[in-house]
């Protein structure tokens, strides 16, 4: 049974394998489908822009179809088709198990030596923090 459904030009698809005309995996319908037009125009020396209804409007044209009316006019365009896996196959998505947790408010903790201010260190010339407490002595071996 055919379950293949006509994808909308702003629908996502990622193709990993077997991926032609664009370098990403993930990619929007209608980029594929302008890489294509894109694609054939640099081939085709007499692409004009009405050939551009492939893409979009479609062409007018006949079809013989197999149903034995005949010839049929009509129009004809060129789309990209889905068909799931499974009628309910779908990813799994992410959900978040357990509520955020509500911070409280923070207090400056207890243990920590009081900061100075900007101006306190600039006006006295000298800081209390010692930088070879962060970065080591010049003597020392590495």
């Amino acid at each position: 049974m055919d379950e293949f459904q006509p994808l909308d030009n702003d629908e996502v698809l990622f193709v990993n394998l077997g991926r032609v005309l664009m370098a990403n995996p993930t990619f929007k319908v209608g980029e594929f489908l302008d890489a294509l037009a894109q694609a054939i125009s640099d081939r085709e020396e007499d692409w004009v822009e009405e050939n551009e209804g492939w893409f979009n409007e479609g062409l007018e044209c006949q079809a013989l179809r197999f149903s034995g009316q005949g010839w049929q006019r009509g129009r004809v365009r060129i789309r990209l088709e889905f068909s799931p896996d499974s009628p309910k196959a779908r990813l799994p998505e992410r959900r978040m198990t357990e509520q955020p947790r509500r911070l409280g408010k923070l207090e400056p903790r207890s243990d920590s030596p009081p900061r100075l201010d900007r101006d306190d260190v600039y006006q006295s010339g000298r800081s209390d923090t010692n930088l070879e407490d962060f970065y080591g002595s010049p003597d020392d071996d590495y």
